[in-house]
């Protein structure tokens, strides 16, 4: 199963997308990027294949690519000047408290982790903080990687 059908398949299975504002989509965009780069570097050309991957994710096709790619610069420099710790609460504090939306960024993060079908350390180690940052139950969480992991 492709990437963008993984997550079409999550938004079905909740049989709504959540349509957030600007701070919110930001949020997301910025939890797909530590899911990406969790050691907060990318190397040379990454910001601009990242930003690819973003837009093939569904609800996000319409941003401007450059800006997004931008975006993902910004947002890895932010990683790397503060800390995955202070950007998972940043993050958390950014989704509001719909726990749909922050189920969605949970499933993002899942997905873009999911990529390379291997979860190391420190990926685990996000998606661990993301779970309690966004306040995502065992049961949730279970559902959500099962559901991802499916293909």
């Amino acid at each position: 199963m492709t990437f963008g059908k993984k997550h079409q398949k999550f938004l079905a299975a909740r049989q709504c997308h959540v349509d957030c504002g600007d701070r919110a989509e930001r949020a997301l965009v910025e939890t797909m990027c530590l899911a990406a780069c969790v050691d907060g570097r990318l190397e040379s050309g990454e910001a601009v294949a990242l930003a690819r991957q973003i837009l093939a994710t569904p609800g996000f096709e319409n941003c401007d690519p450059r800006e997004l790619a931008c975006m993902v610069e910004k947002m890895v420099d932010r990683v790397a000047s503060e800390g995955i710790e202070a950007r998972v609460k940043a993050i958390a504090a950014d989704l509001g408290e719909e726990a749909s939306v922050r189920e969605e960024a949970f499933a993002l993060a899942t997905l873009f982790v999911l990529f390379d079908h291997e979860v190391r350390d420190e990926e685990q180690a996000l998606l661990d903080a993301l779970q309690k940052a966004l306040g995502i139950s065992d049961e949730s969480t279970a559902r959500i990687s099962a559901l991802l992991a499916e293909a």
